[in-house]
């Protein structure tokens, strides 16, 4: 490959190969809600953890005031390509052929 070759980003212009979608990012970022820590305090030995309400990273990304218009177009376009049951789907299964082939290499024991 020479310097001047593209980077090929995949299909819909999403990273990945066309035949191999971002299924684990995709899935983190639009659909897995996460609490973000908002202040820790210590009481003596005790420390006390006040968490945000659970949104997924898109939820965040597009409540944020400073964004332009036509970034979140881009992101609710982005959004309307997956199906959040087909990518958590494909992550079950990723997941498990990457068990399979620990397994066979014998780096990780299965349940039987």
């Amino acid at each position: 490959m020479s310097a001047n070759t593209p980077v090929t980003t995949g299909s819909k212009g999403l990273r990945g190969s066309p035949s191999r979608p971002p299924s684990i990012s995709s899935f983190l970022n639009f659909f897995m809600p996460a609490q973000k820590l908002k202040s820790k305090t210590r009481a003596g030995s005790k420390e006390i953890n006040v968490y945000d309400e659970p949104r997924s990273p898109f939820v965040r990304l597009s409540e944020r005031a400073g964004l332009p218009p036509e970034y979140k177009n881009a992101l609710r376009d982005q959004i309307s390509l997956y199906n959040p049951a087909e990518l958590r789907q494909n992550v079950g299964s990723a997941v498990l052929r990457l068990r399979q082939r620990l397994a066979k290499a014998n780096l990780v024991k299965t349940q039987e």
